[in-house]
């Protein structure tokens, strides 16, 4: 899929019909490549002359190939772009799932002087939202300068964090509550569906992390001189570089609560299968004196007391009875039992 989007008079973004590579004129300050097919590819080389990298390409990590300035002046950055729930959140559908799960996706940003190229492999919330911003121009931005949209996208990255950071948030309050709840965790609580749920959470916070830890490289490498060509972005990239450092002590903070409450669960499981274990043994421990009486009193010998007598049966029974009521009673007082 092929976007493309030129800048108004206003300044906000209008999106442009493309219908082959004619469509993609001089006018173009952004196009937005989704899974292209060989033929979109082509038709960005033709009219712009540009290179595009492939999908598999953007997967490489080291910092030389995701962040770099080429010799004709070609600003080249690749970062991870997190998103909930991938299969009903994506681009326009709501999310119904009741938990929260997401995915990293590597986004490759090409900058010209006078040009924004994007290649993603999905479709992302983020770059939903900057759209529908930037048609408004809720901030009065003149998108006609495309270094604003590459800005104008991170900080979409940015909130999207801080959304998914606030539904974790939000799902740990409640797992708290149903943790520490002693009647709803006794009653209604499966504490091994609860691990899952931390887990899933705390696989969410790793990734939310990296992509964190991502984003303030790329602001650190555009807060360069001369990175992005003029001094004028640098209270941008500096206010952008503010949040990512508070977005990380808040994940972190989320981090301390997610182990917090795995502890807690993982402690409440072991004393349940401790109490288990303590009632079979309390159990076992009761049945010993009158398992010792029937099995001496069932042996095929002669001689043994009152095993003769008319009432023999009736006192072994009050026998085995008594010596099984005296533990309970024992371990009752206790509170074992």
């Amino acid at each position: 899929m092929l976007e493309a989007f030129h800048a108004t008079e206003r300044g906000n973004l209008q999106e442009v019909t493309v219908r082959g590579g004619f469509d993609l004129a001089d006018d173009v300050v952004w196009i937005d490549l989704i899974s292209p097919t060989q033929d979109e590819q082509h038709w960005v080389g033709d009219a712009y002359s540009q290179n595009l990298p492939t999908l598999k390409s953007l997967e490489d990590i080291s910092a030389s190939a995701r962040y770099y300035r080429d010799d004709d002046g070609v600003l080249h950055i690749s970062t991870y772009f997190l998103t909930k729930n991938r299969a009903s959140q994506a681009d326009g559908d709501d999310d119904s799932s009741g938990r929260i799960l997401a995915s990293a996706h590597t986004v490759a940003f090409i900058l010209h002087k006078d040009r924004l190229f994007t290649l993603r492999g999905q479709k992302l919330v983020a770059f939903r939202a900057f759209r529908a911003r930037a048609h408004r121009n809720d901030y009065d931005m003149d998108y006609k300068d495309p270094v604003w949209i590459l800005l104008g996208l991170l900080e979409a990255k940015l909130d999207e964090l801080a959304d998914i950071l606030e539904d974790v948030h939000k799902d740990l309050e409640e797992c708290t509550t149903e943790v520490l709840n002693n009647h709803h965790r006794e009653y209604h609580l499966d504490l091994d569906d609860m691990v899952t749920r931390l887990a899933q959470q705390d696989d969410v916070l790793g990734k939310a992390q990296l992509c964190l830890i991502d984003l303030r490289r790329v602001l650190n490498f555009l807060s360069r001189p001369r990175a992005l060509g003029s001094h004028i972005y640098d209270t941008d990239v500096r206010e952008l570089n503010e949040d990512v450092r508070s977005l990380v002590e808040h994940n972190a903070f989320l981090f301390q609560k997610v182990r917090f409450l795995l502890d807690t669960t993982s402690g409440f499981i072991n004393t349940e299968q401790s109490d288990i274990i303590k009632r079979f043994s309390v159990i076992s421990s009761m049945l010993a004196p009158p398992m010792l009486i029937a099995s001496i009193y069932g042996m095929n010998v002669q001689g043994l007391p009152m095993a003769n007598g008319l009432y023999g049966f009736l006192t072994v029974a009050t026998l085995i009875v008594v010596f099984f009521l005296i533990p309970l009673f024992y371990f009752r007082y206790r509170g074992w039992l």
